[in-house]
């Protein structure tokens, strides 16, 4: 089997491999049993005309938005730059490139990731406008319905970035394909009460953008369960750190599926102090023995958010989680000690698993009480 040359542009796979490849790429063009945003193929000639038409914006145009500059930036540094498709790639395979000596399953992989960036890349301006069909569709709603609407921070209206993106359809979730990439377009309303926050569920799934997905069971998870009759189908729990929201996905003009959330501001508050306990576990996989954390964002995330402010408000908003609280004190003081020692790493064992489990499961529990966590 000849090797893929030096500059790692092209990559041979055996036939048992494309084979293997296409019947699972099958499967999941059939859009009628799979919500997806479709699977794209890539045209070289349009590919390359897009990189130079980014490449010459990015040289001549006077942007108004520096984020959306930066953004951007950030796309043809990861489309373009020696080494960035490394940042998507499993340590074992970034190993096998730096040999030359490719298994099946590295050759595969980074096939897979090679596609899955030029994929995005032809995407993600539709994404952008996307983005802002569905901004203009919370705001018709919120006004209805007495919500505010949040956008996201970032360029192109909170567009979600390209990395972040790219990140999760490769590392986070290397199974996925480009279709299953949902929530590029997102957006939430904000509500004061439940009553309110209900009407407008009721009122998007009246709407076409919604109808046009709603046969599929993923289109809205209600995981405060008040669907009725035949949205039933709909309703689950809470997910496992304890989090409730209605998500919906929706089908915007350009065929483009955003997602729109929709909470209370009591629940807001408590995602903006549990989601710190989120970005902890989840590289933790089943969550029943210690891991490492070595995503330096990850590490800088819980060094910035996880201090005495955020502590103070856990022990008077959510004293039953006081107990358990010890214990990831614990957790962020080894942290800290390891980043004044230079060490970008964090070992989490399983009784400090279970501690910030426990204490996530306690802040959502208030999330759910009326306005406890609100000032």
């Amino acid at each position: 089997m000849p090797s893929n040359n030096s500059n790692n542009n092209y990559v041979e796979l055996s036939p048992a491999q494309i084979k293997k490849n296409r019947a699972a790429v099958m499967s999941k063009i059939n859009l009628q049993n799979h919500m997806s945003q479709g699977f794209r193929l890539v045209n070289v000639k349009d590919y390359q005309h897009k990189i130079q038409q980014l490449k010459q914006k990015l040289a001549s145009f006077e942007y108004s938005n520096d984020a959306n500059k930066a953004q951007d930036q950030s796309i043809i540094d990861i489309m373009t730059g020696q080494g960035s498709i490394n940042n998507y790639l499993d340590q074992k395979t970034k190993s096998t490139m730096q040999t030359g000596q490719h298994s099946n399953a590295s050759r595969s992989q980074l096939a897979n990731t090679q596609l899955k960036r030029k994929q995005l890349f032809m995407m993600f301006f539709e994404t952008i406008e996307a983005q802002e069909a569905l901004k203009n569709y919370a705001v018709k709603i919120a006004s209805v319905c007495n919500g505010i609407v949040k956008q996201p921070p970032g360029a192109y209206f909170g567009v979600k970035d390209f990395h972040g993106a790219l990140d999760k359809i490769t590392n986070r979730k290397r199974n996925y394909d480009i279709g299953d990439l949902k929530d590029a377009a997102r957006m939430t309303i904000i509500f004061d009460n439940m009553e309110d926050m209900v009407a407008a569920k009721a009122m998007i799934s009246l709407t076409e953008e919604f109808i046009e997905l709603q046969h599929f069971q993923t289109a809205m998870k209600d995981r405060y369960g008040t669907s009725k009759g035949a949205n039933s189908k709909f309703n689950c729990g809470a997910t496992d750190a304890g989090y409730k929201d209605i998500k919906f996905f929706l089908k915007m003009a350009n065929g483009n599926i955003g997602e729109l959330q929709l909470n209370t501001k009591n629940m807001m508050a408590a995602k903006k102090n549990g989601h710190i306990i989120y970005d902890i576990l989840r590289d933790g996989g089943t969550l029943d023995k210690p891991f490492t954390i070595t995503n330096t964002e990850v590490i800088k995330k819980v060094a910035k958010n996880m201090g005495d402010k955020w502590f103070s408000f856990i022990k008077n908003r959510v004293p039953k989680a006081n107990t358990a609280l010890i214990e990831v004190a614990k957790l962020v003081e080894r942290l800290n000690g390891n980043i004044s020692r230079g060490n970008q790493s964090l070992t989490v064992e399983l009784k400090e698993i279970k501690a910030l489990s426990s204490v996530s499961l306690c802040i959502y529990e208030q999330g759910d009480n009326a306005r406890v966590l609100l000032d």
